[in-house]
Formats: C-alpha cells, structure tokens, sequence
C-alpha cells in the first residue's frame, strides 16, 4: 500500500507540473534542488570536497557554486525524463561515429551523469531503434519504469541477479548498449583526477566479449534551453577479450569524462561517492 500510495503521488506530481511552461518547471525544479541541498548537509559536503579535489585551483565560493548549480541542473534533468518526447534535442556526431553506431552487430555506450542523462538511451533509439539500457528503478515508483516503455527502451534492473548477462544476451541480438560508467564500482582500478579509484567496467567489457565498437556519448544543456547530445568514438574497433584491454579502455574512457566535466562542471552529479579509500 505504501509503495502504490507513493507512486500515485510521484504521478499526481507529474501531471501538476506539466500544467507549468517549461521555464516554470526549471524555477521549480532549480528552487527545489536548492533547498534539498542547503539542507542536505552529508549530500553538499561530499559535493564540496569532490570538487575541490578534482579542481584544487578554485576558490571556495567557486566550488560552492558549482556545487549547487550542478545539483540544479541534474534535478531539473531528472524532471525532465518523465516528458522526454516534449524535450528539444539535437545530436552531434561525426560520419565515422555514426557509422559505427549503425554497425549492424551492434555497440557499447559509455554515458554518464550529466544533465538529463536518460536522453543518452533516448537518443540512441531515436537514431538506431534498437537500445538496451540498464537502470536501478525504485520499485515503489512503477511509473519510472514506464518512462523507458514509452521510449520503446529495453531496461534491464540492475539489482536482478545475472544482470551483465542479461546486458550480454541484448548485445548479442544486436541492440546498441547505454551503460553509465562514472560512478564508483570495483571493477577495474583507474585514475580519475590524479586518484586512484574503481570504475564498472562493464562498457568496455560488453565491447570485447560481444566484439563490438566502444562509443561515448553525454547530453548538455545549453543557454538556449536545448539538449545537444554528444557521440564520440572511443575504439572503433573491439576491445581485446583480457583485463589489461578492459582496464585501458576504461582508463581511455575515464579520460574523456575528466576533458568533459572540466569544460561542464555545472552539469556533472558530484555528490556521488566517487573516491574510497
């Protein structure tokens, strides 16, 4: 009963918002993440001290504020993923990307926390029609998971058992894999920001035993109120199936997510976890 009560609220949310303009919703949204912020005290700090590691050069007050403009941002995007077929998009890839990204036994993402993250898996399906994504949906709110249904995505949850063979299985029947690949995980050991830290190799693992291209791909959202979403080409060719390949393509990838966040702190989630001990 709790988890329908919470569903049916997160619903009625929806739809009172969607009564608003667009630049209403991003006030709410921006007033919002703000005050859960300010209050959020375990949530700012860990913000605050992830940024100054990775931006030693800033000043306080700069690192403050990126802080709350990142958290912001993000809040408004995952507002956002509950209207996506309203959101303006545009797409930007070379030829030899979008060749790759049409390769007909398929592909492997790497995305990441920036903005409206689920318009990387939207993106795709828009332009291949055929993606799997994989998602921690909370189950008291069903409607989350029918955000991937009207975007016709398969979803697999990542806390089912035997989820990478799962992901496996989509791979070898051609589907274009999206996986987020910046958060924490003990899969393979990287350098992120001149740290030692783990990362889910699972991007690059999907590459080298499905023998596919390893892409990347990160929405922004622009002064024009538009999503430019980015596809880059990592490996045009498969990762070789042994640890120390997965490991440089993970280390490649993480690479360009440093390039990418320095020019876009204000959009990246900082308040993960990021570097254990």
């Amino acid at each position: 009963m709790k988890n329908i009560m919470i569903d049916l609220s997160v619903r009625f949310l929806i739809k009172v918002l969607r009564l608003f303009t667009r630049a209403i919703r991003k006030k709410i949204a921006f007033f919002i993440a703000h005050k859960i912020l300010k209050f959020s005290k375990k949530t700012r700090l860990r913000a605050i001290s992830n940024i100054s590691n990775a931006m030693p050069w800033l000043r306080e007050e700069q690192v403050e504020k990126i802080a709350f403009s990142s958290y912001q941002t993000i809040v408004f995007g995952v507002m956002e993923c509950f209207w996506l077929n309203d959101v303006d998009i545009d797409i930007e890839c070379d030829e030899k990307t979008l060749e790759l990204l049409n390769n007909p036994g398929g592909v492997s993402i790497a995305t990441m926390h920036m903005s409206c993250y689920e318009l990387v898996p939207f993106s795709v399906q828009q332009l291949t029609g055929a993606v799997t994504t994989l998602s921690k949906i909370p189950k008291f709110v069903k409607s989350a998971g029918e955000v991937y249904q009207d975007a016709n995505i398969n979803v697999i949850d990542k806390n089912q058992p035997n989820a990478f063979m799962k992901l496996l299985q989509a791979s070898r029947k051609k589907q274009v894999i999206c996986l987020h690949s910046d958060h924490y995980a003990k899969d393979v050991n990287v350098s992120f920001f001149n740290q030692k830290t783990g990362a889910p190799g699972g991007a690059a693992m999907l590459s080298a035993y499905s023998k596919v291209p390893l892409l990347l791909c990160y929405p922004i959202l622009k002064s024009n109120g538009r999503y430019t979403v980015y596809l880059e080409t990592i490996f045009a060719k498969s990762l070789d199936n042994s640890k120390e390949s997965i490991a440089v393509g993970m280390q490649t990838i993480y690479d360009r997510f440093e390039k990418i966040i320095l020019q876009y702190p204000e959009q990246w989630y900082w308040s993960y976890n990021r570097w254990r001990d």
